[in-house]
């Protein structure tokens, strides 16, 4: 099963399947371009999600191929969103 992925700012969404990926990737382009904006998107296991776009926000979209099964458990324990830091995130 394809599963499409966005991380946003070091955070990692599961996108919620059937969502408009390419409509999605514009609402982000257009908030950057205006300087900021937030936009929505529904994910796996998290329901509807809000972020900050700017400028300076990275953002990565990924296609990954998971079974039922694992998406499934992604539902009942969403994975993890945070990336681990360390001392050299801030420099």
């Amino acid at each position: 099963m394809k599963i499409d992925r966005v991380r946003v700012d070091g955070q990692m969404f599961i996108l919620e399947p059937g969502q408009d990926v390419g409509s999605l990737q514009d609402q982000i382009l257009a908030a950057a371009r205006d300087g900021a904006g937030f936009v929505q998107f529904d994910t796996v296991g998290r329901s509807r999600v809000s972020v900050l776009i700017t400028p300076r926000v990275a953002v990565r979209f990924e296609v990954i191929e998971r079974d039922a099964e694992q998406l499934a458990d992604w539902e009942r324990n969403p994975p993890t969103i945070d990336l681990p830091r360390n001392d050299y995130d801030f420099i």
